[in-house]
């Protein structure tokens, strides 16, 4: 009776491990589905809004500019200091984007080819303006670039005051602790983890890569935790 008892405990730690495996993997595979899902839609949204653009759409434009701002903000202003300079550029990207537009061939996601034109047209500004030394720009000693790194309070969370202030100190160390990295990792980071995009959109953007890319990031999340350690 002994060993038939063991060996239905045996069978049914068996059953609940694959029972869990198989929530698992359904889990798994209904993210997955939907991430497809996703993507497929915002692929079909990117070539009417191109379209619309292509055909002089006022509207259409300006929709696409919100919808990449963030993006190319997250580019340029870790490698330009003065703010000035910043708005002239962005401008001059949203520009470029216009006139460039109709060389879009959709071999690539829209935000990898607007995030490129941001990225070498930031470069060229400090080349043309030689106030910043393209060593300076990725000299990792350099800690003159400012960055905000905003985090938001989860909607589910409960918003209760105290909290709420926690969440407001950690967000201020959080942001004093970004604008000490270099402007390579600050801008790997931001693309990273605040327009998520992926380790090759972004090597593409940059035009390095991947794996200097994955180096940036890893050296960007390790001085980020030194960092806040100190505090």
């Amino acid at each position: 009776m002994d060993q038939t008892g063991e060996a239905n405990k045996s069978c049914n730690r068996i059953k609940t491990f694959l029972l869990l495996k198989l929530q698992l993997y359904s889990s798994l595979f209904v993210r997955c589905m939907g991430k497809l899902v996703h993507y497929m839609k915002l692929e079909v949204d990117e070539k009417v809004l191109v379209e619309k653009v292509l055909l002089k759409d006022r509207a259409a434009f300006e929709k696409l500019i919100r919808q990449y701002e963030g993006l190319v903000f997250h580019i340029v202003m870790p490698l330009i200091k003065q703010n000035n300079d910043r708005e002239d550029i962005c401008q001059d990207i949203f520009l470029k984007v216009y006139e460039k537009l109709h060389t879009f061939q959709f071999r690539s996601k829209l935000s990898t080819w607007i995030g490129n034109i941001a990225y070498n047209t930031s470069i060229n500004f400090l080349q043309k303006k030689k106030n910043l030394l393209l060593d300076d720009v990725f000299n990792p000693n350099n800690e003159n670039s400012s960055a905000m790194y905003e985090t938001s309070v989860a909607e589910n969370e409960p918003q209760n005051p105290e909290r709420i202030l926690i969440l407001k100190e950690e967000r201020k160390l959080l942001e004093a602790a970004v604008k000490k990295l270099p402007p390579i990792q600050k801008t790997v980071l931001l693309l990273f983890h605040k327009d998520e995009l992926s380790l090759t959109e972004i090597s593409r953007i940059i035009e390095m890569p991947v794996n200097t890319v994955k180096s940036h990031l890893f050296r960007a999340r390790k001085s980020l935790g030194e960092i806040l350690l100190q505090h």
